[in-house]
């Protein structure tokens, strides 16, 4: 279990050291590059949960966040010695979470800094600007529900057969 929470600590601390870059380099500036139509760093603070939506009070978002946490680590127990994909993409998940929980229950609110121009998707007319802790997330959960639904259901399924065709053993 520690590799996979040294994988989170690398996270956090990367996560961590990127947000106070940009507090020092982008805060109160333009965006970076002047040009930058496609991909650009322009510093944000976001108040409200995922993508800046706000339709669930805050403190009730860090209660379960932090009730979330503690699934993650419950799951990651459950998956440490068995199998390393759902393992990295709960460490991943962990990582974001600890980037970003503190740093809104401390200040309010989470710094963002890397945005894209995705085509228009939904409302959005570029895509939410984000740090490095929601893309370990996003990443921690591809990872996780991937091996979930696709992985993890097909051994069952074939645990199953093979225990109706061998039922002695």
């Amino acid at each position: 279990m520690l590799k996979y929470l040294s994988i989170t600590a690398v996270l956090v601390v990367l996560d961590h050291a990127t947000k106070y870059w940009a507090i020092v380099a982008l805060k109160g500036k333009p965006y970076w590059p002047a040009d930058g139509s496609l991909f650009r760093l322009d510093y944000a603070e976001n108040y409200n949960m995922i993508f800046s939506l706000s339709f669930i009070p805050m403190p009730v978002v860090n209660g379960l966040a932090i009730l979330a946490m503690g699934l993650l680590f419950y799951l990651l127990w459950e998956y440490k010695d068995k199998h390393i994909i759902p393992s990295i993409g709960l460490a991943f998940i962990l990582g974001g979470a600890f980037g970003n929980i503190p740093e809104r229950l401390i200040r309010g609110y989470v710094v963002d800094f890397i945005s894209f121009d995705w085509p228009d998707w939904l409302f959005f007319t570029r895509w939410p600007t984000f740090n490095i802790a929601d893309s370990a997330v996003n990443v921690g959960m591809v990872l996780y529900l991937g091996y979930v639904f696709f992985i993890e259901s097909k051994e069952e399924k074939q645990a199953a057969v093979e225990a109706e065709t061998n039922p002695s053993s």
